[in-house]
């Protein structure tokens, strides 16, 4: 990006600059002719020196324009005008003057548009240039930079640099062309005054710009130190778990508030300065005010100067003041932005920076191609050696072993492979490419890094497992109507990429998958070799069902909901699930379950909402369950009171009645032994009461075990169904969707839609059993993909917080799988995962990777037996190669100094 930032100005808006400044020059004459006219009213008009002689009318709009005698003096005749009496002739020259007034404001507003539409256009370049900058950092650079700060300077501190774009050549030549307009009007009418408000603005014009100088400086501080704030907040915010566990808040909220007061103090001192410069100018403005009416006042009672004269002078003054402030103020805002911008173009502006993509893509990498390390020396920011000396050729393709203790060559050696190192001498190649200056294109065609620290973004599960396979650009398509096309033109003219993000940039040809409905497929056989299906299909599951369903599908999902029971039944399953009957109470479910019969849509017929409806209050009401129920809860707080008593964290018990809040319980206990000591105990406020039906209505009488349900509160219960259903008023239908084996429940889960009931408790250890024989169904009737497609749409949160640190170590290596690139390097990617489970799936990797080549870092105590290279480090040093099976690799032995090729002008620089 060009350092000076008018250059940058001109050299993407010069187009626009010109067209705009054309305008500037046309406004001129009217600006000068609006001057004149109020001179004329007066004097011609009001105070009748045209019918000084006894006329009655004079003429008006007589023009002739005519050339100066150094020209030739030639004229032209263009009309003789109109004769008006002296009251149509104000009206006349008043007419002219509120006309143009309309054309100067028009003026205005045309080039305060384009000046406007300009600096956007700028800004959305800047900012884009910026960010495609910030991508090009260097891995290196990119850890030691917090995002929070890059985040700040592209949103917030190019917003002023943005507003200045158009105001860069316009607004001086506008403002300054104003001013001269009316300066030299001024001086036409009298050269005494002219000169006098001449040399205030000149003071005023060089006074208030060098009092502005600590302005800027402060300004400057301002904006480091906001950056250095937002930097160090969103450090924080990052770390918040951490500062959590150590009760360290009070320690970080204090180093805020210091920073906070620090950027308070400067911005007390700016404003002290910013005020005090600003009532000096204006005290300088309204100088030459009085100067005009005691000398003007004056000259005019002399009779060396007409009243017109007079008033024409203090008019145009009247406009004068606004363009001279506005250009003092303009350059001071200039000061400002030419730092602040090289400022930022500064932060973004690195000694080093990844290659620029080609337009072209680059040549394919033959799969047999070799990797090729010479005189390998990596040293950290520290100093420390890391990798020393190291040369080795690994023949592709290979499964390889990287070898060592924490902290050794073997972790390094992985990053440089996979490019998250690039600083470092000697040389590693494919073929005849470095690796340290491939671009992303380059590299990425032909390898594929994987940490054990994966980043998920923000989007669906699909979102991020996609992600790997975006890298077909789709050809630009002709808009299909107005609006398509302004998007596209106003991107072409900000250099802004034209193809949205919404196209279809999954590159299926070069990934092998048939197209996009194949995409769930490969997804699918790509989480299978990471052992994560089985995840997904829960995750999917436990998905809602929706509205938006083929129909197809619909009729699918109702068939397996009856094939799915009869398989239990020949499974022997049966008895594990106890279904939803209309009649029947659900021993399985809880009591609200059993009221409403249904699933609540929104959150009003929630179970934590119920007992507070009063819909639902008036039904518990009427069918006589306020006592039974409360008698219920009753029991329920008794009996979490006594047993939570000296009970440990992890008892199950406490699982069991987790929906009763113990803090709430330490208030509700109290009223409970107040109300018992009086004598009262049916008698408890409306307030606890409905607390004690809402716990009741969550009871279920397996999994509490308190044996509280009778026959008669069955009875009860299902005629408060049955009122419920009929009395539900129908502008609350929407609240609810009922049981019903002959439908479908958008609303539910869709393990609940297929079940269609309750796995009864003390059968948890037969719900994998129960998934395993549900997946199997749903594999028969076509249904398979349908739930993993809804697990896959699941958010997965802002750097995947939804998902479990396991769940996003699966994603990760599932779209490397989806990939399944010519290298992949496993940089400690399964370290989430036990001893046994890893094994299972490195044994799933290289099946899938055959023949091609997996590099890993390995421990001392891993089983080496399915690599066929095994690279070993003690330190910095690689001590020794072993190589079985087809793969071959060579290596200088350690006693004996290996030549190295001379580096590159750019290594040697590094």
């Amino acid at each position: 990006m060009a350092a000076n930032f008018f250059r940058y100005v001109w050299r993407h808006s010069r187009r626009e600059q010109l067209i705009v400044l054309c305008f500037v020059l046309f406004s001129l004459p009217f600006y000068w002719w609006s001057l004149d006219v109020p001179k004329r009213i007066v004097n011609e008009a009001i105070q009748g020196d045209v019918f000084a002689h006894g006329e009655t009318t004079a003429r008006l709009f007589d023009i002739t324009l005519s050339l100066p005698d150094f020209l030739g003096g030639w004229s032209w005749h263009v009309t003789d005008g109109l004769m008006l009496a002296q009251v149509p002739y104000l009206f006349a020259l008043s007419m002219v003057f509120l006309v143009l007034t309309l054309i100067n404001g028009w003026f205005k507003y045309v080039i305060n548009i384009r000046k406007g539409v300009l600096g956007e256009r700028m800004l959305r370049r800047l900012r884009f240039e910026l960010f495609a900058l910030a991508m090009r950092f260097r891995p290196e650079d990119v850890r030691t930079t917090k995002s929070a700060e890059v985040t700040s300077m592209i949103k917030d501190e190019v917003e002023p640099i943005g507003g200045f774009f158009g105001e860069a050549f316009i607004t001086p030549a506008f403002l300054g062309t104003q001013a001269l307009t009316a300066m030299a009007f001024i001086l036409v009418q009298n050269l005494w005054l002219g000169t006098l408000a001449l040399a205030l603005i000149l003071v005023q014009g060089i006074v208030i710009p060098h009092l502005r100088r600590e302005q800027i400086r402060l300004g400057r501080m301002r904006q480091i130190e906001s950056r250095v704030l937002a930097g160090r907040i969103g450090e924080m915010m990052e770390a918040v778990p951490a500062l959590h566990v150590f009760g360290v808040t009070g320690f970080t909220a204090s180093e805020i508030g210091k920073r906070l007061g620090t950027l308070f103090d400067i911005r007390l001192r700016l404003y002290r300065r910013k005020f005090a410069v600003k009532y000096l100018n204006n005290l300088l403005a309204q100088l030459t005010p009085f100067v005009f009416y005691t000398l003007g006042g004056y000259l005019a009672l002399q009779g060396r100067l007409d009243i017109g004269q007079l008033v024409a002078v203090i008019a145009a003054y009247r406009d004068l003041p606004t363009p001279i402030k506005e250009l003092i103020d303009w350059d001071q805002q200039r000061a400002d932005v030419t730092v602040k911008y090289e400022q930022v173009v500064g932060a973004f502006s690195k000694e080093f920076m990844m290659p620029e993509e080609p337009a072209e893509p680059p040549a394919p990498i033959p799969s047999e191609t070799p990797i090729t390390l010479v005189g390998l020396r990596v040293v950290n920011g520290r100093g420390m050696v890391q990798v020393d000396r190291m040369s080795a050729a690994i023949a592709r393709p290979a499964r390889v072993a990287l070898v060592g203790s924490t902290g050794s060559a073997r972790d390094v050696l992985p990053k440089v492979l996979g490019r998250q190192i690039t600083d470092y001498q000697g040389s590693v190649t494919i073929g005849s490419h470095e690796i340290g200056t491939m671009t992303d294109a380059q590299a990425s065609a032909v390898m594929l890094y994987v940490s054990g620290e994966p980043y998920i973004m923000s989007g669906t599960i699909r979102d991020n497992l996609c992600l790997a396979l975006r890298r077909a650009a789709p050809p630009e398509e002709e808009p299909k109507d107005v609006w398509a096309r302004y998007w596209r033109d106003e991107a072409r003219m900000t250099d802004n990429p034209t193809v949205s993000p919404d196209a279809d940039w999954i590159d299926y040809r070069g990934f092998g998958i048939e197209g996009p409905q194949a995409l769930n497929g490969a997804i699918i056989e790509a989480l299978r070799v990471v052992r994560g299906y089985e995840d997904i299909f829960r995750v999917g599951m436990s998905s809602r069902l929706g509205d938006e369903l083929d129909e197809g599908v619909a009729t699918r999902m109702l068939q397996a909901r009856t094939a799915i029971h009869a398989r239990f039944n020949e499974r022997g399953m049966g008895s594990y699930v106890e279904t939803f009957t209309p009649n029947q109470f659900n021993t399985s479910a809880s009591i609200g379950e059993n009221l409403l019969f249904g699933v609540s849509i929104g959150k009003r017929f929630a179970p934590e909402n119920l007992a507070n409806d009063p819909f639902v209050r008036s039904i518990i009401a009427a069918e006589a369950l306020v006592g039974p129920l409360t008698g219920i809860g009753l029991k329920m707080v008794e009996t979490v009171a006594e047993a939570f008593q000296g009970l440990a964290a992890d008892n199950p018990l406490r699982e069991r009645y987790s929906f009763i809040d113990e803090a709430e319980l330490g208030d509700l206990w109290p009223q409970v032994q107040v109300a018992w000591q009086r004598g009262q105990r049916r008698q408890f406020s409306a307030e606890l009461r409905d607390k004690l039906v809402g716990y009741a209505l969550m009871y279920v009488e397996p999994q509490h075990r308190l044996n509280l349900i009778d026959d008669q509160l069955v009875a009860r219960v299902l005629r408060a169904r049955a009122s419920f259903r009929e009395f539900l008023p129908a502008a609350d239908a929407g609240e609810i969707e009922f049981y019903d084996p002959g439908r479908l429940m958008p609303a539910a889960s869709i393990r609940d839609n297929l079940l269609f009931g309750r796995v009864r408790y003390g059968k948890a250890h037969m719900r994998d059993k129960i998934v395993v024989a549900a997946a199997e169904m749903l594999g028969e009737l076509d249904l398979e993909a349908f739930v993993v497609s809804r697990g896959l749409d699941q958010e997965a949160g802002p750097g995947g917080r939804l998902l479990s640190p396991q769940q996003r170590v699966t994603v990760q290596l599932g779209r490397a799988m989806l990939r399944r690139p010519d290298i992949l390097i496993l940089d400690g990617a399964l370290s989430s995962f036990g001893a046994a489970e890893a094994h299972m799936i490195m044994s799933n990797i290289f099946e899938a990777m055959s023949g091609k080549t997996v590099i890993a870092a390995q421990s001392n105590d891993d089983d080496l037996s399915a690599f066929d290279l095994v690279m070993t480090f003690e330190g910095a040093k690689l001590t020794g190669i072993e190589r079985r099976g087809a793969a071959e690799a060579t290596a200088p032995e350690q006693s004996v100094e290996t030549p190295v090729p001379a580096p590159s002008p750019q290594e040697a620089v590094k």
